[in-house]
């Protein structure tokens, strides 16, 4: 296979040497792969290119795409991968800094991966084994760590426990080669959380090999602030494109309707004085019904259950897998009232949070049982 290391630079003249210097000495003894590293400079005024120009002259592997200005990480990293692709015929490409964050030391175990057949291979920090910089303060370890820990979850990608790290290895063929730049989210540092989306949604297998992340040779807090602001940014234009994100907010918002159904109900009975468990009962019930009908011709209308007869079996399947928020709001308010003697407002407020408690749960049962799409 042959991978291309690509190392977008702007002002790095200072590391470059340095870095090439010792990728000179680890490359060579990579066994079973072709290695080449591309740098790709955005016309650096500090002369970055010149260096790497004054080394090609010893090394053939090593490459140059320069640049007209400054356009962003982002930028330079799609710069560098369709030339990567298109120039160099790589198999896999490498996402790699150019101020040693990334312990160029590590590469070979990152590429070492490509032979147990993996398409898309993560340098983990929040692994066993990985780490960040221990002088960090507390407020920038929080902002790494927290910051990821959301960005997983927002991604709907939980198994996955380094989503907004930079050092990753990705598969060209059926991957990389069907991407399409012009779409990329960010021009900036966020651009990586639209290529990991890409990638797993794509049905990549995923490894994560743990390192060693470098401190910032330069820079400060604040920049991770921004990057923040970025990732956050491209999480949720890339979410809003997501049909199972967009399914989900259909969900949710027939969700809700079925609670002012619910609280509706529940508020008329309580006025008819009937007893506790009639009024929780009968009122969730109702938003079941409710529930049923609205996501059956809206939240899973690709999926409609049509016909009399397996209406009436969904709907009753649909009050089974149900059964589990009818217990927990039938109890749970019972309890409230006996126990806490719940006014009209706590009542509504008490709704709401059970509700939101088994949202999670019905979405699952309804997505694997109610409306299950059918296999090809």
């Amino acid at each position: 296979m042959k991978v291309v290391i690509i190392i977008p630079t702007y002002n790095e003249r200072e590391n470059t040497d340095k870095m090439i210097d010792i990728l000179a000495d680890i490359l060579p003894q990579i066994p079973d792969h072709q290695v080449e590293v591309l740098y790709v400079d955005d016309s650096s005024p500090d002369g970055t290119a010149q260096v790497i120009k004054s080394f090609q002259k010893h090394y053939k592997w090593l490459h140059l795409l320069e640049g007209n200005a400054k356009q962003g990480l982002g930028s330079a990293y799609a710069r560098g991968m369709r030339y990567a692709m298109k120039d160099m015929h790589a198999d896999y490409l490498m996402e790699f800094d150019a101020d040693f964050q990334h312990p160029p030391q590590d590469i070979p175990r990152l590429i070492a991966e490509i032979n147990h057949g993996y398409d898309y291979i993560i340098g983990s920090r929040y692994i066993a084994g990985g780490s960040i910089p221990a002088h960090w303060g507390g407020n920038r370890k929080l902002l790494s760590v927290g910051g990821n820990l959301f960005a997983r979850f927002a991604l709907l990608m939980p198994q996955i426990h380094d989503v907004t790290g930079g050092f990753r290895l990705s598969r060209v063929k059926g991957f990389m080669d069907r991407f399409d730049f012009s779409t990329l989210l960010s021009r900036q540092f966020a651009y990586k959380i639209h290529l990991l989306a890409y990638m797993v949604n794509a049905g990549a297998k995923v490894r994560e090999v743990p390192f060693h992340f470098a401190a910032r040779t330069s820079g400060d807090s604040k920049i991770m602030k921004n990057e923040m602001k970025e990732t956050l940014r491209v999480i949720f234009l890339y979410q809003t494109k997501n049909p199972q994100v967009r399914r989900f907010f259909k969900f949710a918002v027939v969700g809700f309707v079925g609670y002012l159904v619910n609280a509706g109900t529940l508020q008329l009975f309580t006025v008819w004085k009937w007893g506790s468990v009639a009024v929780w009962g009968i009122s969730t019930e109702l938003a079941i019904i409710s529930n049923f009908v609205w996501n059956n011709v809206w939240t899973f209308s690709d999926q409609k259950i049509t016909g009399p007869g397996k209406l009436a079996y969904k709907f009753f399947q649909f009050n089974l897998t149900s059964m589990g928020g009818l217990l927990i709001q039938t109890v749970v308010g019972t309890l409230s009232d006996w126990l806490l003697h719940t006014t009209h407002y706590r009542q509504l407020v008490l709704a709401f949070a059970i509700v939101c408690l088994v949202l999670p749960y019905n979405y699952l049962m309804y997505t694997l049982v109610i409306w299950r799409q059918k296999k090809n």
